[in-house]
């Protein structure tokens, strides 16, 4: 299955409508060689990725990034081309744990903390009771944990290793860890696994068409989020024009 990749920011991103995104990963991860590493990107990774060399080329080299926000669709359309529209990853993923029980592939989840986790883990399970989920840990581990940590992924031998630890910490150590784990794919998820739980809520469906749900999620968190979606925003903006008058 192939689509077209769009450059936004320096970054291409794969333009593939929510519709068809699930089969497209399916499709992906079916191949097991060579490694796989699929990242979403929104404003705030675009950001970061342009004030970061190091993230910037992990998202270049990537096997699948997609937009998981309405910015990066947003600048696409002021940049001449336009991705088909938000692909956030909690819009498709139960498609591909569906497929991925019918199919018998093994996941390894690891990232939020230990409970969001634990009860994101009972909800899948719940929905999908056949899914091979053959191991899990927490986000939150120091070196020395680190080495037990990859020694159990090692031993369970996923197929896909899903991790949500937020960007870019999370492609990052990907990014440095792949070439020591037995696992075909990689795939960063930042904040799945707290919406699932419920520790995170999502905005109203009318708020995510027009996207504005980074709205409700600064009403969420203002004290953490107010920089990023003021300040980020507008940074955002200015990136894009400098980039469109660049041309």
């Amino acid at each position: 299955m192939s689509f077209a990749k769009i450059e936004v920011l320096g970054i291409p991103i794969w333009a593939i409508p929510l519709d068809k995104i699930a089969a497209a990963v399916v499709a992906e991860i079916e191949r097991t060689k060579p490694k796989k590493t699929f990242f979403y990107v929104n404003a705030h990774c675009l950001i970061l990725a342009a004030g970061d060399q190091k993230y910037q080329k992990i998202l270049q080299r990537a096997s699948l990034v997609y937009s998981g926000g309405f910015g990066p669709v947003l600048a696409s359309k002021i940049l001449g081309q336009s991705l088909p529209g938000r692909t956030p990853t909690p819009d498709f993923i139960e498609k591909v744990f569906a497929a991925a029980q019918d199919k018998g592939w093994s996941f390894y989840f690891l990232g939020t903390e230990a409970r969001s986790l634990l009860r994101a883990i009972k909800k899948i399970r719940q929905r999908f009771p056949k899914l091979a989920i053959v191991g899990y840990h927490h986000g939150y581990f120091d070196k020395s944990e680190e080495k037990r940590l990859l020694a159990d992924i090692n031993r369970k031998r996923p197929r896909v290793l899903i991790v949500a630890m937020g960007s870019p910490k999370q492609e990052k150590w990907i990014s440095q860890n792949m070439d020591k784990i037995d696992a075909s794919v990689f795939w960063s998820v930042g904040a799945l696994f707290d919406i699932i739980s419920g520790k995170r809520s999502r905005g109203p469906v009318w708020l995510q068409r027009l996207g504005l749900e980074w709205l409700f999620r600064l009403y969420q968190e203002p004290r953490r989020l107010w920089r990023r979606y003021t300040i980020g925003n507008l940074e955002f903006i200015y990136l894009v024009f400098k980039a469109r008058f660049a041309k």
